[in-house]
């Protein structure tokens, strides 16, 4: 398609990234896209640092620029601002080929296009080719920056802070670009976050410009944007959070709690106020009681006389031991997402107002960037150690299988060319059949080394698909391992080309990695003598499966005991699922053999939205904890 909109309701998320453990190539690529991951998320960092240090509108934008220019190409860049009073689109900062542009203004009401689409659907909108769309408005729009030249793409992202779900987009942030799809979902995905710093910083500008009532309010929110982002440790952002809210809005108590991304409950994490201690840990279902209700509608609550609201009362009561007066309580909202609640409870003079709760949901935005900034931060940590460590755990066991196969055998030839050597003097009818053994020597070590450089870098895979890799994968260690077990593979495709479509070249890698673990596994420790890989297409789905007829073990007790186990090829598995947004489950019994079942959609869109789930396969909550 050449004209699409994405609505906020499917709000872009992080392109997914996956884990490509044992294969040096993609190791390099693993590692430059961490850094890259690093780099921007570094500069959304900056962008949050840069727009929440001043609270004038024009240093705001102005800010926005700069910092955007370090994550996309701004040559062709736009920020608009609507003024919902006198119903005018503002084009407050232009540029059109790094040159800038004068601004101009037009009534919202008189003006057709895209800006006005943005502004109106309050969602992203991304067209690859305006000639091939045939909107002759939008043509228009762009012409009044260049009518010399054709514009072929546009991007344009609301400017709109989830959080306030019944506040309408202040503006837009649009680029254009002179050629067709010059622009990706990821482009749209880092502008989408710009556009939520934006919304975040332009409304608090504009509320600090309106009215000197609210200044003080709005330098302490200045404080605490720029509080919240002096660290990248979850532990120490909640932290920060609570003092912030604790120093402005003179309460007795407070709780922030965060989503569990399993069952959807919220999960205490920190308290305020020295009655605060008092409540204790303690887990929401959502819906129930006020935190609970916050979470399920993202609206904020304030309850006024917590003992006359008995619907409320009761789950309130079970987690604090003093007496609670009046309770405010307001989303965490992050690109569309409840990501948590922060409440505070007994306001020390009189009852909660507006000011509070519009003062309380501004510090709940900066605090759920921060929250997500901390932990994207340390995933990337996480992964980057478990990349380092992968890279080892490959050179040992790279080292350790040169030592006992191709060395040992190069070793041997080493002997038997000696012994040939002697036997020239000695018996020369010894050395034709030497000469058969050093044959079959090296032919030996020749096919060892090409498996090992097959493992590590598996070409087929790259130009044939995985059933080709995994059907060569299969015959090599056919040929390493007892005749007495069979390897084979089974195809089931759901085409009229009878093959098994392709999938992406990282969710492919994947997938590979996964067989030849879980195959190797089988070969060493299952006993069987037959292990099938089959591979079978589905309208949604493209399903792996690893099965063998070995001596099976207890799946409850063997995952309940991982965590005491020296070899970490089962959570390899898993983390590796997770990062394609696949599904796992494992079937076994003792003496019943076992069965492994990969499922894998083929939209991209449905792997981002099981991402973090891998099914029937658990692992104890303490291991779960320490990854």
């Amino acid at each position: 398609m050449t004209d699409y909109t994405i609505s906020q309701s499917n709000a872009p998320q992080k392109p997914e990234t996956v884990s490509t453990q044992g294969n040096g190539n993609s190791d390099q690529r693993r590692t430059e896209r961490l850094a890259r991951e690093i780099k921007e998320i570094t500069a959304l960092y900056n962008i949050g640092v840069a727009v929440g240090s001043s609270l004038d509108l024009k240093q705001v934008i102005w800010g926005l620029y700069k910092e955007s220019s370090r994550l996309l190409n701004t040559s062709n860049f736009a920020l608009i601002i609507y003024d919902e009073e006198t119903d005018t689109i503002n084009y407050v900062l232009v540029f059109d080929q790094g040159e800038k542009i004068p601004a101009l203004s037009v009534k919202l009401s008189n003006h057709q296009g895209l800006t006005k689409r943005v502004l109106t659907t309050q969602a992203p909108v991304l067209i690859h080719n305006l000639v091939e769309a045939r909107r002759t408005d939008d043509v228009q729009e762009m012409n009044r920056f260049r009518s010399d030249k054709q514009i072929y793409s546009w991007l344009g992202v609301p400017i709109l802070n989830p959080a306030f779900q019944d506040e309408k987009a202040q503006g837009v942030i649009a680029m254009w670009g002179y050629t067709p799809h010059a622009f990706t979902d990821h482009d749209l995905w880092l502008l989408s976050a710009i556009g939520t710093q934006a919304a975040i910083a332009i409304r608090n500008a504009r509320l600090y410009e309106s009215s000197q009532r609210r200044a003080a309010e709005m330098t302490f929110l200045n404080d605490v944007a720029r509080t919240l982002s002096s660290t990248l440790s979850l532990e120490e952002v909640l932290t920060l959070i609570m003092e912030q809210v604790e120093s402005m809005l003179n309460v007795e108590a407070g709780s922030l709690l965060l989503t569990d991304l399993a069952t959807g409950d919220l999960v205490f994490q920190i308290a305020l106020g020295e009655k605060g201690r008092q409540i204790k840990p303690f887990r929401v279902p959502k819906g129930q009681g006020i935190a609970g209700e916050v979470a399920l509608t993202g609206k904020p609550l304030m309850v006024a006389d917590v003992t006359a609201d008995k619907r409320h009362f009761k789950k309130l009561d079970e987690e604090i031991d003093f007496e609670t007066r009046n309770v405010l309580c307001v989303p965490l909202v992050l690109y569309d997402n409840i990501i948590g609640v922060l409440q505070v409870i007994n306001k020390k003079e009189g009852n909660f107002t507006q000011s509070d709760r519009e003062l309380l949901s501004s510090i709940a935005s900066y605090a759920a960037i921060a929250i997500q900034n901390a932990r994207l931060h340390e995933n990337v940590m996480a992964e980057r150690d478990r990349v380092i460590e992968a890279e080892e755990q490959a050179r040992k066991r790279l080292a350790r299988d040169l030592h006992d196969g191709p060395t040992q055998l190069v070793a041997g030839i080493m002997m038997s060319v000696d012994f040939s050597k002697k036997a020239v003097e000695k018996d020369p009818s010894l050395i034709a059949q030497e000469l058969d053994y050093m044959e079959e020597l090296a032919g030996r070590a020749s096919h060892q080394m090409r498996t090992m450089l097959f493992e590590l870098r598996p070409l087929v895979l790259e130009t044939q698909g995985l059933a080709p890799a995994i059907e060569v994968f299969l015959e090599r260690r056919q040929k390493d391992i007892e005749a007495a077990t069979s390897l084979d593979l089974k195809l089931v495709p759901n085409n009229p080309s009878g093959e098994i479509p392709r999938l992406d070249e990282k969710v492919e890698t994947t997938i590979f990695a996964i067989v030849q673990e879980t195959v190797n596994n089988a070969i060493k420790h299952a006993k069987a003598d037959n292990i099938v890989v089959g591979l079978r297409e589905t309208s949604n789905a493209i399903v792996t499966t690893i099965s063998d007829d070995g001596q099976g073990f207890d799946v409850d007790e063997v995952m309940n005991n991982y965590e005491q186990r020296g070899s970490l090829g089962m959570v390899n598995i898993r983390e590796r699922t997770e990062l394609i947004g696949g599904e796992l489950s494992i079937e076994s019994s003792p003496g019943k053999g076992t069965k492994f079942i990969l499922t894998v959609p083929k939209a991209k869109e449905a792997r981002m939205k099981r991402r973090g789930g891998t099914g029937k396969l658990s692992l104890p909550n303490n291991m779960l904890s320490q990854e």
